[in-house]
């Protein structure tokens, strides 16, 4: 994992650790997936609001609303990932930047 996204991901779970302990809450099993799928309804909410597609109307910090739900959905994704074991750098790699190498390629 390159150093930049290590050292964010100690930070986001330094947060995860103060937030669990201030709010006791267990984060064993399925906990980092359910959350990052709640961050995900709440980007959702954000996005429509911003795009004019929801009841109520963009106030003036809607696009901040957004931004800070999309910061919420890659902390819980890096915070899954780690809990899980992934490397998100390798991943990213393997899954997308390879097709930069077969494009390089042909």
């Amino acid at each position: 994992m390159s150093d930049a996204l290590k050292a964010l991901t100690t930070k986001v779970a330094d947060v995860s650790d103060v937030y669990a302990a201030e709010y006791d809450i267990d984060r064993t099993g399925d906990w980092y997936l359910l959350k990052l799928q709640e961050e995900m309804g709440e980007l959702t909410q954000a996005y429509l609001t911003v795009t004019g597609r929801t009841r109520r109307p963009a106030g003036d910090n809607a696009r901040l609303e957004l931004a800070r739900e999309l910061a919420d959905v890659q902390c819980m994704l890096l915070l899954l990932a780690r809990d899980e074991g992934i490397d998100m750098d390798q991943a990213v790699q393997e899954k997308w930047l390879s097709w930069l190498d077969r494009k390089a390629a042909s």
